[in-house]
């Protein structure tokens, strides 16, 4: 049985294979079938930019190209798995690292069509984020520190769920030492 997370995950992915579709291929994708509302983009802007995108061929090279290489990670990540080996998967790139350089590499003048790629690339992010603060949220406030208070409890997930790590001889240096008379 599918828990809720996975469940929403897939009735998105049926939902919204074009959007979905966008990302990798956007000039064979139909955006008319597409909700623009939570990305706050001008359908028709898009429609424009995405129309002067196609008419160029380094653009529509670069997505071809995209596609290509994706399908190749596949066919690599199958070959290392049939053949156990497991630390060659680890110097395949990142799929991730492959479709943000495509889109990073589009002119400022595409704006709408970076935005949605944009937006439809973080939501995953976004909601692993999510599910990562309340895994951590539930350990922290477990029932042997139920009497944690919001503040502490928000201070805490800020410390486990950041990467942050304080340069302490700069800060040391900028406060006041304390003599003892």
């Amino acid at each position: 049985m599918k828990d809720g997370f996975a469940e929403r995950l897939e009735q998105f992915k049926t939902n919204n294979k074009s959007t979905l579709a966008f990302i990798v291929n956007p000039f064979n994708t139909n955006t008319n079938e597409f909700n623009f509302e939570p990305f706050g983009i001008d359908a028709g802007s898009l429609q424009m930019q995405l129309l002067d995108l196609k008419t160029k061929d380094l653009w529509s090279g670069k997505f071809t190209e995209l596609k290509s290489k994706l399908e190749e990670l596949v066919v690599q990540k199958c070959m290392h798995i049939e053949q156990h080996k497991w630390t060659a998967l680890k110097e395949i790139p990142r799929v991730e690292a492959l479709i943000f350089g495509a889109w990073n590499s589009l002119p400022e003048c595409c704006i709408e069509v970076k935005k949605l790629a944009y937006g439809v690339l973080t939501i995953f992010g976004s909601t692993y984020s999510c599910k990562q603060a309340f895994s951590c949220m539930n350990t922290i406030k477990s029932k042997v520190r139920s009497q944690l208070t919001n503040k502490n409890l928000e201070s805490c997930l800020k410390l486990k769920t950041t990467s942050y790590k304080p340069d302490l001889i700069k800060l040391s240096k900028g406060m006041q030492s304390q003599c003892s008379h």
